[in-house]
């Protein structure tokens, strides 16, 4: 459990030298820390008692090198280019894009896993399974849907108020991108819910059980957002309480529709945020 906490957390070393910096990450750093993701791994393959978490190694692993992939491109001058001359709704829907790289990466190391599209959460799920009791009745995760949304929505906008400072004035422009935004909630939804949450839950749950999975990937969720949207130690707060009741309906429905659609909903209202910012 301990080294499987380690290497989740060693991920993030780009946010920690940040915060603690407010610079970029050296090369060297970002170098040294993936190493020793790698090195855990390599300890996996030749000591028994980690042999179980080779696979969940390997899933951090593919994750952090995705991550350090990413961190090559945004150093080119034809990124910064680009994101100099772009807004912040652009910048995060290109980002998003880039996050397909440690997504395939992480999709590779389940070939040959024996892990199947179930295990993985890659299916519809059963909505009607009981989500809440409330006074002996029976809420499913279906009627649960709509209610998530809208309950996650309001801090969330709160938050996106003070952080990112919308202007009404700008509710035509906002409008105008609805195209955008869908685009963007869906795929970046998809990809979060596939890189944070489908491939750790399924490597973790067997050996550590449900409750620590959804423990860990909702921690290494919320601290993906400190620099993102929502951002700050709010941020974190709110994407660690979004990310454990979205791992929980994953667990629960054996699927990621629930997850994808609820997720999809507060990037749509945080893609519709940034744009009203920009002027």
């Amino acid at each position: 459990m301990w080294v499987a906490w380690l290497a989740l957390l060693l991920t993030p070393i780009g946010i920690y030298w940040r915060i603690v910096t407010d610079r970029t990450v050296p090369i060297g750093a970002a170098a040294a820390d993936l190493g020793s993701i790698a090195l855990l791994l390599g300890f996996a393959q030749i000591r028994p008692g980690l042999r179980p978490l080779r696979g969940f190694l390997l899933a951090v692993t593919a994750f952090a090198g995705g991550e350090f992939a990413i961190y090559f491109v945004q150093r080119t001058a034809a990124w910064n280019s680009w994101a100099g001359r772009n807004s912040e709704a652009h910048l995060v829907f290109a980002e998003a894009l880039l996050e397909t790289i440690p997504c395939a990466l992480m999709a590779v190391t389940v070939i040959g896993s024996g892990l199947t599209r179930r295990d993985l959460f890659l299916a519809r799920g059963d909505l009607g399974r009981p989500a809440l009791s409330i006074r002996g009745r029976l809420i499913s995760w279906r009627r649960l849907m709509p209610i998530a949304a809208l309950l996650f929505a309001g801090p969330l906008a709160l938050q996106l108020s003070v952080t990112v400072r919308p202007h009404a004035d700008l509710f035509g422009r906002a409008v105008t991108a609805l195209p955008e935004a869908l685009a963007f909630a869906a795929f970046n939804a998809a990809q979060e819910e596939f890189r944070f949450r489908a491939v750790f839950l399924a490597r973790v749950d067997p050996l550590l059980g449900a409750g620590r999975a959804m423990l860990m990937t909702s921690v290494i969720f919320g601290i993906g957002h400190w620099f993102g949207h929502p951002s700050g130690p709010s941020g974190v707060v709110l994407a660690f309480v979004a990310g454990w009741v979205l791992a929980r309906s994953m667990v629960k429905t054996r699927g990621s529709i629930w997850a994808w659609a609820v997720h999809a909903a507060e990037d749509f209202l945080i893609y519709g945020a940034l744009v009203m910012a920009a002027r």
